[in-house]
């Protein structure tokens, strides 16, 4: 046996504990979440057609989709600066800077939505300033709004965003950016012509996870959004739980997995382009 052969079954053999409990764990559930999303007689459609027949299941589905693509630019907006400062920073705390960019992640969902619950409530510390303001009516609340579950998940999802870019900026070589300025490039300008072109591929890796965790959020949505948190996940809890409809329960996850998939599958296109 070569060793081109050896190191191939000592790779196969590395993998293949993470494969099997991928498969037992992850894809055994959603091939049988897909078969029981299909209705008597055996592949029967009707729980996909009552989806997509249904004006108010296309709104769910689009205010998920809006919803994720709100986040995914409020965190590029937000998490680019940060994570360029980040990374740029010569200071001896920029370690302990970008720990405490992590803290979002170290308290529960439930924990951080009953905070912004508090914050947002008619009463609550933002909605008053937003009324005092005189931009808004004096009974306005960002509790069970769109707004508020947007500005909710970005607070969660920006970490990920901005360990994401941290990684691809530091492999950056700064040089680069000096050369552009010496070239007569300004700032803004060499990182708009150099550092950003150059962490394409990160931008589109860290938009991947914060699009697909916010699509997928339930704690969130449904805490901070209420009543009115018409979102794909709190629709599949409502129709398992609540109203005990798993065919059209596992046909709404089913459609979501596939979008799911088509995103990542899009971003890894487009990721691969980069990199040739």
């Amino acid at each position: 046996m070569n060793a081109g052969a050896r190191q191939g079954l000592i790779a196969a053999g590395l993998i293949a504990p993470a494969a099997l409990l991928f498969g037992v764990l992850f894809v055994w559930p959603q091939i049988g979440l897909f078969g029981q999303s299909f209705t008597p007689p055996p592949f029967g459609l009707a729980s996909y057609q009552r989806f997509l027949g249904d004006a108010y299941y296309l709104g769910v589905l689009a205010n998920s989709l809006a919803l994720g693509v709100c986040v995914t630019l409020v965190c590029l907006a937000l998490g680019w600066p940060l994570a360029f400062l980040l990374a740029r920073t010569e200071s001896r705390w920029a370690g302990l800077l970008l720990l405490l960019t992590t803290f979002p992640l170290w308290v529960s969902a439930v924990v951080r939505s009953f905070a912004w619950m508090v914050l947002f409530y008619r009463g609550g510390t933002i909605s008053r300033l937003l009324q005092g303001s005189g931009l808004v009516p004096p009974d306005f609340q960002l509790l069970g709004t769109f707004s508020g579950v947007v500005v909710a998940l970005a607070q969660v999802l920006l970490p990920i965003m901005v360990l994401t870019l941290y990684a691809v900026i530091r492999g950056i070589d700064r040089d680069l950016e000096h050369a552009a300025m010496n070239l007569g490039a300004s700032p803004g300008a060499a990182m708009w012509l150099v550092t950003m072109r150059l962490a394409r591929g990160g931008i589109l890796a860290g938009s991947l996870l914060v699009f697909s965790l916010s699509v997928s959020a339930f704690a969130t949505p449904s805490l901070v959004g209420g009543a009115r948190a018409h979102f794909m996940a709190v629709t599949i809890y409502e129709q398992t739980l609540e109203l005990l409809d798993w065919p059209f329960a596992a046909a709404v996850a089913a459609i979501l997995v596939v979008i799911a998939l088509t995103v990542a599958l899009v971003y890894g296109r487009l990721l691969a382009d980069e990199e040739r």
